[in-house]
C-alpha cells in the first residue's frame, strides 16, 4: 500500500496554459506557460437597431415594416447599409485610445504609381437586418478613465481613398456585396450610407428610391457621454460597447411624396448623429 502511495506524485501531469494576468484566458490553475495561447482584450461594439416613437417601446427595426415621416404619410424601406470608422474611447482631456489593430491599404493616386497607407483597422458595414457584435479591434488600456466614445459615420481620412478591389471580398471596405454598389469611384470614395426606400406602402410600388451618401462633407463625426461617470477598463477583461441607432431621427423631418432624393439626403445627414444613443459599456 505504501508503494502505490509513493507512486502516486508521478502520475500527476503539470497543466499548460496562459499565466498573463493581463489576457482575457488567465489561468490561475495552470502549472506551466503555454506557446502563444494568451487571448489579449479586445474593444467590442454591439448594434441595436430600434424604431423609437415619443412614449411608445422601442421596436426593432424591420425593412418588412411601414413606417411614417414627420407628416404621416406612409413609406417602407427596401435596405439599409451604413460604415461606422474610428470609433475610439475618449479621456477627459480629450485625448483617444485607439485599437492597435492596423492595416496597410492600396490607395487610388492620380499619376498611376503604387501608393500604399498604414491606418487603424478600425471599420464595420452595419447592416440593420441583423443585430451584431463587432470585434473593433485589439484594446489595452487599463486604468484609464475614458468619458465619451467618437465615432465616425462614413470613412474617416485617408481610407475613403482604398482600392476596394484590393481588399479581401469579406472585409468591410472590400468589394462586398457589389449590386449595393457601395463605392462612387476613384475622387469620390466610399458610399457611407446606402438607403433604398418605397415612397408608396402598396405592393404597386416596386421600384424604390436610393440615396447614396457619402464624400468628404457628408461625414459626421459623433461623439456621446458614457454612463455613470465614465468607464475604466480592466486587464484581462473585453470592453464592449453598446450603441442604438433610432432610425426616427433619420427619416422624422423628410416630406416622403415631395423631397427630392437630393433633399432627403441633405436632411437625413443632419440628423445622424442624434440618432445614436449610448446603452451601455461594460467588461466582458
Amino acid at each position: 500500500m505504501l508503494c502505490w502511495i509513493l507512486l502516486l506524485p508521478a502520475c500527476y501531469e503539470p497543466k499548460e496554459g496562459c499565466l498573463d494576468a493581463q489576457a482575457t484566458n488567465f489561468d490561475l490553475q495552470a502549472d506551466e506557460a503555454c506557446a502563444d495561447c494568451c487571448e489579449y482584450p479586445t474593444f467590442q461594439l454591439a448594434l441595436q437597431h430600434r424604431i423609437v416613437l415619443v412614449g411608445q417601446e422601442a421596436k426593432r427595426f424591420s425593412t418588412d415594416s411601414v413606417y411614417y415621416d414627420g407628416s404621416g404619410q406612409p413609406f417602407r424601406f427596401e435596405d439599409i447599409r451604413f460604415y461606422l470608422s474610428n470609433l475610439r474611447l475618449v479621456r477627459a482631456d480629450g485625448t483617444e485610445a485607439p485599437v492597435s489593430n492596423t492595416i496597410e491599404l492600396d490607395l487610388y493616386d492620380p499619376s498611376g504609381a503604387p501608393r500604399k497607407a498604414t491606418v487603424e483597422d478600425n471599420f464595420l458595414l452595419a447592416n440593420p437586418v441583423f443585430e451584431q457584435t463587432y470585434t473593433i479591434g485589439a484594446f489595452r488600456e487599463s486604468g484609464s478613465n475614458f468619458e465619451k466614445i467618437r465615432f465616425a459615420v462614413g470613412i474617416e481620412g485617408i481610407a475613403n481613398e482604398a482600392i476596394p478591389d484590393s481588399l479581401p471580398d469579406d472585409y468591410p471596405l472590400g468589394q462586398i456585396e457589389p449590386a449595393l454598389d457601395l463605392h462612387f469611384n476613384q475622387d469620390s470614395g466610399y458610399v457611407f450610407s446606402h438607403i433604398e426606400l418605397f415612397r408608396d406602402t402598396t405592393a404597386a410600388d416596386t421600384i424604390p428610391v436610393v440615396l447614396r451618401i457619402g464624400t468628404t462633407p457628408y461625414l459626421r463625426v459623433v461623439e456621446l457621454t458614457l454612463p455613470s461617470g465614465g468607464y475604466t477598463p480592466t486587464d484581462g477583461f473585453n470592453t464592449l460597447l453598446t450603441l442604438r441607432v433610432n432610425y426616427v431621427e433619420w427619416f422624422q423631418s423628410l416630406n416622403i411624396r415631395q423631397d427630392t432624393p437630393a433633399q432627403m439626403i441633405e436632411k437625413i445627414v443632419q440628423n445622424l448623429a442624434n440618432s445614436f444613443s449610448v446603452i451601455a459599456i461594460e467588461k466582458k
